[in-house]
């Protein structure tokens, strides 16, 4: 019998130190209780027996521009994400990076650790393109011609609201954007002169007094402290640097990426939620583009799920990798 304690597991009497719990942990001896909440492609739930961990299930919706009224289904895309996410995470995981994941449970499944999410999109560009060049126009280049590279890998951070507003522990920290106004999850920019404090923009417009949102927040208003922001851009940096070097292996371009962070209950900060092919832009060699942006650009959904799968048997060839950083 394999029992869990608050540090220490027992298997058949013994006591076995916290670092083996995972390796005796399998998926089979996992199973989803409640649900907690259903997000835009997955729905989470609790684990039976274990509160520290929840349950990730992908589905096969796909979104474009946070408008339900485009929201398709393509069948195997919950698969197809769900292969990439845990060969990405058990990737980074070898690699030293501190992930929420833990175990692939089921073809569309996999579980976590439960975590605080802090409500922060980073993303990481290599390559200026989308919404960084409605902010920086003059990077626009002539069609057909590549993107401009950025030499140093760009971090922004987005503030992650809900129909123009965020609540965290029940205080109101921002509200009144208005999202028909393009400014959900406003860009957020640091000033140095106040400690801790970040002040809004429109996501889509030209860092300027006029996109100015009007609104700041404390770091300290979201649940963490500012050496977690410094510490989720730098490791935000190295995840997107070891994950270049890995499609660039596969003769893929990583564009851009966004990912999220969470702390867990003993207050370690991970790389959380998921990174599918819903979470960057990638290209093959020839410009040619194999994410989301297909299905945003209008492209078929048989067109869309020849992609998906594309990139999720790609993934795989990431079990095998050995990489790594100057």
């Amino acid at each position: 019998m394999l029992t869990y304690g608050q540090n220490h597991c027992s298997f058949y009497g013994y006591v076995v130190h916290p670092l083996f719990k995972e390796k005796l942990m399998s998926a089979s001896m996992l199973k989803p209780g409640a649900r907690i909440a259903i997000g835009k492609t997955k729905t989470i739930y609790t684990v039976e027996e274990h509160p520290d961990l929840c349950w990730i299930e992908n589905r096969d919706d796909i979104t474009a521009d946070d408008d339900p009224s485009k929201t398709r289904e393509i069948e195997g895309k919950a698969l197809f994400a769900t292969t990439v996410t845990c060969n990405v995470f058990a990737l980074l995981k070898k690699l030293g990076i501190a992930v929420a994941f833990r175990v692939q449970t089921d073809d569309t499944s996999f579980v976590a650790k439960r975590c605080r999410m802090i409500p922060i999109e980073v993303v990481v560009r290599r390559f200026a393109v989308g919404s960084y060049l409605k902010r920086s126009p003059e990077l626009v280049v002539e069609e057909g011609a590549p993107p401009h590279r950025f030499e140093d890998v760009v971090v922004e951070l987005f503030l992650k609201t809900t129909r123009g507003e965020l609540i965290v522990n029940d205080e109101t920290v921002v509200s009144g954007l208005n999202p028909g106004k393009g400014e959900e999850d406003p860009l957020m920019i640091y000033n140095p002169r106040e400690y801790g404090r970040y002040y809004l923009y429109h996501p889509k417009r030209p860092v300027t007094p006029e996109s100015s949102l009007n609104r700041s927040l404390s770091v300290d208003q979201l649940g963490v402290k500012l050496v977690n922001i410094e510490n989720i851009q730098e490791i935000s940096r190295r995840v997107f640097l070891l994950l270049e070097k890995a499609w660039e292996r596969l003769d893929c371009r990583l564009i851009d990426f966004k990912i999220e962070f969470g702390i867990t209950a003993d207050g370690e900060l991970v790389v959380a939620d998921v990174i599918d092919n819903d979470s960057w832009r990638l290209r093959d060699q020839d410009w040619n583009e194999l994410s989301k942006q297909v299905f945003r650009d209008g492209a078929g959904l048989d067109e869309v799920s020849t992609v998906y799968e594309l990139v999720a048997e790609l993934s795989r060839k990431f079990q095998a990798m050995q990489i790594s950083l100057p």
